[in-house]
């Protein structure tokens, strides 16, 4: 094949045109995203137990959703939260996990098992197994009219923005944040339901009894069935208060509006708010499928948008909080551009060391090089991302060695007499064995990278993959196209082998004779650089992952657990001046009542139906800005807002965590907990570089017990 190639430059041609074609097409149908997916091995099992308290939900349904998933070989970490009607158990799987689609399936399982132990009242159980991975765009509803906002208009509009982005190609979930929960009031005058001999639990049974949503039968007749239903269905106000509660003797019906106040409106407290730059709003967060590129997907969305703004009333506003391209968009490239200048300082060098025909055939190397690995990478299912892309950059420098040795070995058989096909055909058998042992253990010294187990190797594996696929690309492509091309086009008289320093070069023969005479002083010198090198790096700070340079960041507060929404929207409405006036600030948006959507690919929701709760999502003018704004702000709003924990997070990359050292204490006493978790934070707090220390032990919320006699009563 060799000698056909030498004799056939078409041939050459043909398959350096096949490459790069491969290459183009795997770029052009590579998914893109901003980073790495993390595989989600954390779920959160929900349990609504309406009217219980912390410790009966504690008692009678965390401890038996706990011990019911504790047997489940792939769990790792359970934890649980217990509050006012509703138990939140956090599982999480061990980092070994890989399907984690049949763990989860099995935690189902246990959840069903378990449901008959839970006791009456306490609703089905819920895992939640999609909050691990970031939301791709951000879109929000909000009020211009007007007067006070109708928050039921922008809920019902929020519904249908979420059905039609649910129709749009590779979408992977659509959630609502801050939408209002519509219900059906009845206030019962007590004085006419005493007078009608009726209790609220009797009325309750009634309006519960009138709302039939099942079938009542089947009716046969010959070849044909039908399906029998009960008129009654609720599904107006009007027709609730047609509720008959009693007939009189008289046959005169009592209704339930004869005695009861009813109207359409919105669960008061509500459960969750959220606001778009101060204003009230809706968010639409929508996640596109791992395998998509973000290109085409938000192509999608726009046009979706589009029609749908063009349907919204002019008392309704639809704006983007976040859209995920931009910054994918910004980061691919600024790597692209990394790599452009990497390859023009490679062709620069090589023009000056090796000559300009030796250099042409090395720098060849580069674009193909780059296509084998970009069909590598399309065939092995890995996207484009910073990782991914960044192993591209690393791996530059290492793409052409091979291709130098193998273009210089040639040029110097020619020189010595040998014709364009022994010469590369020599270079080939002298050089394959040791080009391949020297390729070999640079694979190896990335493949433990590339196999590491976790979040964290699938965060940074795509690295290591690139690299190795870069390799290997450039061992197979040296020993084939390469040898092909530099047998045809060197020149065996060319003696031009780049630049000449004669003044460089004679000093570094003068250093090397020195060397040679002195073997044991130079071995000592060159120890002198790596021993200093080991000795400095242990006054270095250590951190495996760099921070992220996003312009964005979040802030999450906490209040006393007996702390209601308001009180929650009371201290926010007080935050928010001081942050809107911090240096950069461009745009701030609050969830409150629960986590908000997760904005970046480690941050995870983990509050549901918290009232004492809020988090903001923060936009700044660049990153650089937001690193300054962090500490300040830290700062600033622990001594502004003392009976609240506040804590401004910085976006971090690797795997999600609560906080970069974790304390945990184990007990059975509470009081004791508490007391020692507020000692383990002061000690924190007087450590240096310590911004911010939070015990996540709360009180609880104050009880107000009512002591029944039983006898006066009676």
């Amino acid at each position: 094949m060799l000698a056909r190639s030498l004799e056939n430059p078409r041939l050459i041609a043909l398959a350096c045109a096949l490459l790069v074609v491969a290459g183009l097409a795997s770029l052009a149908a590579l998914p893109t995203t901003e980073d790495p997916r993390v595989l989600n091995r954390v779920a959160t099992v929900l349990t609504p137990f309406p009217g219980a308290t912390p410790e009966r939900v504690e008692a009678l349904v965390s401890e038996p959703v706990e011990n019911a998933l504790r047997a489940l070989p792939e769990v790792d970490v359970i934890s649980s939260s217990s509050q006012a009607g509703i138990s939140v158990v956090k599982v999480e799987l061990k980092d070994s996990i890989q399907d984690t689609a049949s763990a989860w399936s099995e935690a189902r399982d246990k959840l069903s098992d378990v449901q008959p132990e839970l006791p009456r009242g306490a609703l089905s159980s819920r895992l939640d197994d999609n909050r691990g991975y970031a939301y791709t765009r951000l879109i929000a509803l909000t009020w211009t009219g007007a007067g006070e906002a109708d928050v039921t208009i922008l809920g019902r509009y929020a519904d249908e923005l979420a059905k039609r982005l649910r129709s749009v190609g590779g979408m992977d979930l659509v959630d609502r944040f801050g939408e209002p929960i519509e219900e059906i009031e009845v206030i019962v005058d007590p004085v006419e339901a005493a007078r009608a001999g009726l209790s609220a639990t009797e009325i309750a049974r009634a309006i519960e009894s009138r709302d039939a949503k099942v079938a009542a039968g089947q009716i046969r007749g010959g070849s044909r069935e039908w399906l029998l239903e009960v008129s009654g269905e609720l599904d107006t106000v009007a027709g609730l208060g047609e509720t008959v509660l009693r007939r009189g003797e008289d046959g005169r019906a009592l209704r339930l509006h004869d005695l009861a106040d009813i109207r359409r409106g919105v669960q008061r407290p509500e459960a969750e708010l959220a606001l778009v730059d101060g204003s009230r709003g809706v968010v639409v967060a929508a996640r596109m499928l791992p395998d998509v590129r973000i290109g085409d997907w938000s192509a999608g969305v726009d046009a979706a948008l589009e029609r749908f703004a063009a349907t919204l009333p002019s008392n309704i506003g639809m704006q983007s909080l976040f859209d995920q391209q931009r910054y994918t968009g910004d980061r691919l490239g600024g790597l692209v551009v990394n790599i452009l200048m990497g390859f023009g300082v490679i062709l620069g060098v090589l023009f000056l060391t090796l000559g300009w025909r030796a250099a042409l055939v090395v720098a060849l190397a580069l674009p193909l090089t780059v296509a084998f690995t970009l069909a590598c990478m399309r065939i092995y299912g890995l996207p484009i991302h910073q990782m991914s892309v960044t192993g591209l950059v690393v791996a530059l420098g290492i793409m052409v060695d091979n291709a130098i040795v193998m273009s210089d070995t040639i040029q110097r058989l020619m020189r010595e007499g040998a014709g364009r096909l022994e010469a590369a055909a020599r270079a080939i058998r002298h050089l394959w064995l040791p080009l391949a042992g020297s390729t070999l253990t640079t694979i190896l010294a990335f493949l433990p990278i590339a196999i590491m187990p976790g979040p964290a190797g699938e965060f940074v594996g795509g690295i290591a993959i690139s690299v190795i696929f870069s390799l290997v690309g450039s061992y197979l492509i040296s020993h084939t196209l390469v040898a092909g091309i530099a047998g045809r086009f060197l020149r065996s008289g060319d003696t031009h082998t780049g630049l000449r320093l004669p003044r460089l070069a004679a000093g570094f023969e003068r250093l090397l004779r020195l060397s040679l005479r002195r073997p044991r002083t130079s071995i000592a010198l060159a120890l002198v650089l790596p021993l200093a090198g080991f000795l400095a790096a242990g006054q270095m700070t250590e951190q495996f992952f760099p921070p992220s340079d996003r312009d964005m960041f979040n802030i999450e507060v906490h209040l006393d657990p007996a702390a209601g929404i308001s009180v929650t929207r009371d201290l926010v409405d007080r935050v928010s001046p001081l942050i809107e006036a911090t240096e950069g600030v461009e745009s701030l948006h609050w969830f409150l009542g629960g986590s908000g959507p997760p904005f970046y690919y480690n941050l995870i929701q983990r509050y549901d139906q918290t009232p004492n709760f809020a988090q903001a999502m923060v936009t700044m003018s660049d990153f650089q800005a937001a690193n300054r704004a962090i500490p300040a702000l830290q700062r600033e709003l622990d001594d502004r807002f003392p009976e609240a924990q506040i804590l401004v997070r910085k976006l971090e990359q690797g795997p999600p965590f609560n906080a970069p050292v974790e304390v945990r204490i184990h007990g059975p006493n509470l009081d004791r907990l508490a007391d020692i978790g507020d000692r383990v934070r002061r000690i924190m707090l007087m450590t240096d570089q310590v911004t911010h220390a939070r015990a996540t032990l709360s009180k609880g919320r104050p009880k107000a017990r009512l002591v029944v006699d039983e006898n006066q009563v009676r």
